[in-house]
């Protein structure tokens, strides 16, 4: 059985649409295929991009893992990534954005109810190791992480040894994630889960508000959870998104629609004479308070509706109308004339909980010159099935019946026989595909005979290197007609 999945944009305060309405600053438009195989699925989102900006897709597999996100031509800048996909149960999905003094971090959401591991947590940013300025390796900051879950914000910060002492003799040390308006450079007012010594009527650890210097400018607006995990040099902090939302300082800023909020990791010398003093800070970024999930389902075909061409020599663009009631975007789009003369079809709206009108580039050679007998508009959002609405030219018989196409053995190894069914004299294409649609091998691309036809495939692609085990497409094309099976092979 096929599988889909609905993609889900999630905001502190509820649920959203991931469409037009949904404008941020950055990761618009999120929209996702149906599952692929084998158990991936396709990401595509409008982000910022050019040269020295970098954009990764981050997901939980075994801790939090990024894949490069690569421009593709659909929207007007959207970015892709083939990424594992739901097929038991939700997964979270989260992205980076690096750009020249500036990081743009949406993490991957954390399970509820559960004290994440180090590895559980994004990465905001790696420290350099030796660069405290007190000579205490203790506050030598490393590595700083984030992430949340329902009602709590999580932070991990690692250092490069001595464990997170707070106090040596008349020293102390506090051990901070720092939290402020990522739209003020110098702000009077910030946030703070400090983690520190516990001096009655003084000072404990917690979640702070910080006006200045001083321990007079610390304001204590909530409790945090402090863990130190010795054997990761990680102490793990966290406090309730709540504690901040109640403070009017953070809500006159903080923006429940489009919820941002600047941090990074610190670290503090406090004598009594010198007061709290900086010892080591990691870069900082922006931490994007959004979600995007996948769950997992079964599969409703996509429909094609109201393709129509233009007059021959008009210059005009071909269309047709996609709609998918499980919301999910094609990965194959595409204008086929006569079965092998292949065109881009594009997208003119992006959100794909309502139909989408696909267009083509104008003056395409074959209506333009009329010479084609059947044109095909072809798409799939999984890979797996292919839907197609088609058009004959005026005079041309399209009464041809459906093909047959069958692979025997399936699963198999090393070679399956592909058996398939020729209903009219004609030239005929059979070629196998790897589950990203790039072309593994051509078995057949010649004249046949109506009837019945056999063609073999051993496993190896077009130099003769054997492929890996996986799924493969078996697709066979004639005359205008198409028919793809799945094949397992299986080392």
């Amino acid at each position: 059985m096929s599988r889909q999945f609905t993609l889900t944009l999630v905001l502190c305060g509820g649920i959203a649409a991931a469409g037009p309405a949904a404008a941020f600053t950055h990761w618009n438009d999120l929209r996702a295929s149906a599952l692929l195989p084998p158990g991936t699925v396709t990401i595509r989102t409008e982000s910022a991009q050019g040269p020295g900006l970098v954009n990764t897709i981050l997901y939980a597999q075994g801790g939090v893992q990024e894949a490069p996100l690569s421009l593709v031509p659909d929207g007007p800048s959207t970015l892709e990534a083939t990424v594992p996909g739901p097929t038991t149960g939700r997964r979270y999905y989260g992205f980076r954005l690096v750009q020249p003094g500036a990081l743009d971090l949406l993490p991957v959401r954390l399970a509820d109810g559960v004290t994440p591991a180090r590895t559980d947590l994004t990465r905001l940013a790696v420290d350099p190791v030796g660069d405290e300025v007190f000579g205490r390796v203790n506050l030598d900051l490393t590595d700083c992480r984030i992430g949340r879950h329902g009602t709590r914000l999580f932070a991990a910060l690692t250092n490069a040894g001595g464990g997170f002492p707070v106090s040596s003799g008349l020293t102390f040390f506090s051990y901070l994630l720092g939290i402020n308006n990522p739209a003020d450079s110098d702000p009077d007012t910030v946030f703070a889960l400090i983690h520190t010594i516990t001096a009655a009527g003084i000072i404990a650890p917690g979640l702070y508000q910080i006006n200045g210097t001083g321990i007079d400018d610390l304001v204590k607006i909530g409790d945090i959870t402090a863990t130190v995990l010795p054997g990761e040099n990680t102490l793990l902090l966290s406090c309730e998104l709540a504690d901040l939302e109640a403070h009017p300082v953070f809500q006159g800023w903080y923006d429940p629609d489009d919820p941002r909020l600047g941090v990074a990791g610190f670290s503090q010398r406090i004598t009594v004479l010198g007061g709290a003093q900086q010892a080591d800070q990691t870069p900082g970024g922006i931490w994007h308070l959004r979600e995007v999930a996948l769950d997992p389902g079964v599969n409703q075909l996509p429909l094609l509706s109201d393709l129509a061409l233009p007059a021959a020599g008009t210059g005009g663009a071909v269309s047709v109308v996609y709609s998918d009631a499980d919301g999910h975007c094609p990965v194959i789009a595409e204008l086929v004339f006569d079965g092998d003369v292949v065109f881009p079809l594009r997208p003119q709206t992006l959100d794909y909980g309502a139909p989408v009108v696909y267009r083509s580039d104008p003056d395409l050679p074959p209506l333009e010159t009329g010479n084609w007998a059947q044109v095909a508009a072809r798409f799939s959002d999984d890979l797996s099935n292919v839907v197609e609405s088609t058009q004959a030219a005026v005079g041309v018989d399209d009464t041809r019946p459906i093909l047959q196409l069958r692979a025997a053995p399936n699963p198999f190894n090393p070679t399956t026989k592909i058996q398939y069914d020729v209903p009219v004299d004609g030239r005929v294409m059979l070629k196998v595909y790897d589950v990203r649609g790039s072309l593994v091998r051509t078995l057949v691309d010649a004249d046949r005979p109506r009837g019945s036809h056999r063609a073999a495939w051993d496993g190896r692609d077009t130099s003769g290197r054997g492929m890996a085990s996986g799924s493969y497409f078996a697709r066979l094309e004639v005359g205008g007609k198409i028919e793809t099976v799945r094949m397992s092979l299986v080392r």
